[in-house]
């Protein structure tokens, strides 16, 4: 009596672990089939670098590969609308990044970063993802001009934004005297 043993090729499963990227659905095969690789995961502010390690061969034991990815670079980009020039800032997405030093801009206070234009925005503590186009808001100086006549009597004051014309006060009139004009 010959008794032949008879075998059922067991089946294993390989799962694929993202970190944080899309989805990838898991392989279930045959022992030592051939195991081709997935389409690759995508993750915003990522590039997709590889697998850990995908066997040719579906193995004897159900395993778990890991996705490989690299921080993708952007850049935030200053325009200073008038002001001092502010360096470009390139890092990768994620990283932690430092406020440049504000503009300056004579005649002007530096109000904040902008994207629209109109309205300040917080500056990042980390690299956004696309990077950011900011410029620079100001908020017109005023100053305050006194006439004085005699010395140490106020005769008019002014109050002008820089770049403004300086309005003169009519001429004032002492006795015996002829007004020749303001110092």
């Amino acid at each position: 009596l010959t008794i032949t043993a008879k075998w059922k090729i067991n089946q294993y499963t390989i799962t694929f672990d993202t970190d944080g990227g899309s989805t990838i659905a898991p392989i279930t095969q045959n022992y030592n089939s051939l195991v081709a690789a997935p389409a690759a995961p995508v993750k915003e502010g990522y590039t997709f670098i590889g697998w850990s390690e995908i066997p040719e061969t579906m193995p004897a034991k159900n395993v778990t590969i890991v996705a490989q990815w690299k921080a993708n670079e952007y850049t935030i980009s200053f325009s200073a609308n008038g002001g001092s020039e502010v360096d470009a800032i390139t890092a990768s997405y994620g990283n932690a990044i430092s406020k440049p030093n504000d503009p300056v801009r004579e005649g002007y206070t530096f109000a904040g970063w902008s994207v629209d234009g109109i309205t300040a925005v917080e500056f990042p503590e980390t690299m956004p993802l696309g990077g950011l186009e900011l410029n620079a808001l100001w908020t017109v100086n005023q100053y305050t001009v006194t006439y004085m006549a005699d010395g140490d009597t106020e005769y008019a004051k002014y109050i002008v934004s820089f770049g403004e014309e300086v309005p003169t006060p009519t001429a004032p009139v002492k006795e015996g005297y002829t007004f020749v004009g303001w110092t």
